[in-house]
């Protein structure tokens, strides 16, 4: 089945159009995950910072086990508390734009899933504060909550507007 690939631009009757719209949804798609993208950025940035910071205290200082966690776990928490009001600000604004009772039901047991995972991550913290695997880890869960939360969000607002244009056009 070796063709050339000039011939099957030739052939005018295998090509297809594309929309009419289809430029603008693509622009729109490309404007909502760069506002996504900045958006996490600073989220990115503390979170790198922290870890960095933590792993220079563990490396540089030769102290005793409390003075040597005491800041690296304030920092910790001070991302922590960030990230979790964040979430509960987004899981308030899918709350709100969500009409599905069976989704947000679906997506209270998967973030209920991820805090039970962190549960279970900040006891080995607690147990292990130096071993950056598992302040990663931490990072990890909060961020994939948070982005699950703008991810539904997105599709919803995108959903809504798909309906709201075909309601006009009818």
């Amino acid at each position: 089945m070796k063709q050339d690939i000039r011939n099957l631009f030739k052939e005018e009757d295998g090509l297809k159009t594309l929309p009419e719209n289809h430029n603008a949804e693509f622009l729109e798609k490309l404007r909502t995950e760069s506002k996504k993208e900045s958006s996490f950025s600073w989220l990115k940035i503390a979170a790198v910072v922290v870890i960095a910071i933590s792993v220079g205290f563990g490396v540089f200082y030769n102290q005793p086990e409390e003075v040597k966690v005491s800041p690296m776990v304030a920092q910790i928490e001070a991302v922590e508390a960030e990230y979790l009001q964040n979430i509960e600000e987004e899981w308030k604004n899918f709350i709100t734009i969500a009409n599905d009772d069976v989704l947000v039901e679906r997506f209270r047991i998967k973030l209920k899933e991820l805090d039970s995972d962190y549960q279970a991550i900040s006891i080995q913290f607690k147990n292990d504060t130096n071993n950056i695997l598992v302040i990663e880890a931490l990072v990890e869960n909060l961020q994939t909550r948070l982005q699950i939360l703008k991810d539904i969000q997105n599709h919803i607002k995108i959903l809504n507007q798909k309906n709201e244009h075909h309601a006009n056009t009818i």
